[in-house]
C-alpha cells in the first residue's frame, strides 16, 4: 500500500473499533457521538477532533469543544479541564497515544552484529512469556491472546531485545519494542521494529507503531524505521 492507502486503512480499522463511519475522521468540523462501551476517548488525524463519550458527558464535550481546534483541545488547559471533568465521574484522562504508520519503506536499517534473531508466531510466543522480565513488557499486549508475532534478539542465551505485535485493531497490527538496558544504543530497537514490520506485511496486514511525544527515544526509533506520525488520541481510564 501507498501512504494514502495505509492512512485510509488505519481509519477504517479504528472506525470499526469505535463503531463509527471512517468518514468522520475527515470532516472539517469536530464530531461527537455517544458510546455505550467507552467512557471517553478523543482522536485526531490532523483535520478535526472526534470524541466518543458516555451519555453522562457527551453533551458537555460537545458544548465545550464544538468550535475548538483539535490541537487546542489536546493542550494544557483543555486537557486539565477534561481530566477534572472525568475525575468527577471516577475516571481520569489516560496518556497520549501517537500512532505512526510505516510510510517510508525505502529507509534502510543496519543489522547489529553479534546477535542471533529468532521469529515467534502466535502460540510460539508463549515461550517468550516464560523468559520475559520487566524489561520486555512493552513488547507484548496486556491481553496475551492478542499477540501474533515477536522477534527476539539473543546474545548467547540472554535476550537483548524483543519486538512484538498484536492484532487489537484487527488487521492493523501494533508494534511494541523493549531493549534491555545493557544493550541499548546499539541499533537493536530500530532493526527489530523494521524486521517485524516486514513480517507483518508478509501476513498482508498493516503495521503501526504507538508511543507518546515526550518519549524521545521511542519516537526516534519510529522515525528511523520509516514510520510517519498519523494520529493522536487520548483515552479515559479508571482512577
Amino acid at each position: 500500500m501507498e501512504r494514502k492507502e495505509k492512512i485510509a486503512f488505519a481509519k477504517k480499522q479504528i472506525a470499526e473499533k469505535w463503531k463509527c463511519d471512517p468518514i468522520v475522521f475527515d470532516y472539517k468540523d469536530n464530531v461527537f457521538f455517544e458510546s455505550k462501551d467507552t467512557f471517553f476517548e478523543i482522536i485526531t488525524f490532523g483535520t478535526n477532533a472526534v470524541i466518543r463519550a458516555d451519555e453522562s458527558i457527551i453533551d458537555w464535550c460537545s458544548e465545550k469543544f464544538k468550535s475548538v481546534l483539535a490541537c487546542d483541545i489536546m493542550d494544557g488547559d483543555n486537557l486539565y479541564e477534561l481530566d477534572t471533568k472525568l475525575r468527577s465521574f471516577g475516571k481520569k484522562l489516560g496518556g497520549e497515544h501517537v500512532g505512526y504508520l510505516h510510510t517510508f519503506p525505502e529507509k534502510t536499517v543496519k543489522k547489529p552484529e553479534g546477535f542471533i534473531f529468532r521469529l515467534y508466531i502466535r502460540d510460539e510466543i508463549k515461550e517468550l512469556y516464560e523468559k520475559n522480565h520487566e524489561n520486555f513488557d512493552n513488547a507484548f499486549s496486556p491481553d496475551r491472546e492478542r499477540d501474533v508475532l515477536a522477534i527476539a534478539a539473543y546474545d548467547g542465551e540472554a535476550i537483548a531485545a524483543i519486538a512484538g505485535s498484536d492484532d487489537y485493531l484487527g488487521s492493523l497490527w501494533q508494534i511494541g519494542i523493549d531493549t534491555s538496558p545493557l544493550y541499548r544504543n546499539r541499533g537493536l530497537g530500530v532493526y527489530l521494529v523494521k524486521e517485524i514490520t516486514y513480517e507483518i506485511e508478509k501476513h498482508q496486514k498493516v503495521a503501526y507503531y504507538n508511543t507518546w511525544s515526550p518519549n524521545i527515544a521511542s519516537t526516534k526509533v519510529a522515525l528511523s524505521a520509516g514510520f510517519y506520525p498519523t494520529w493522536v488520541s487520548y483515552p479515559s481510564e479508571n482512577t
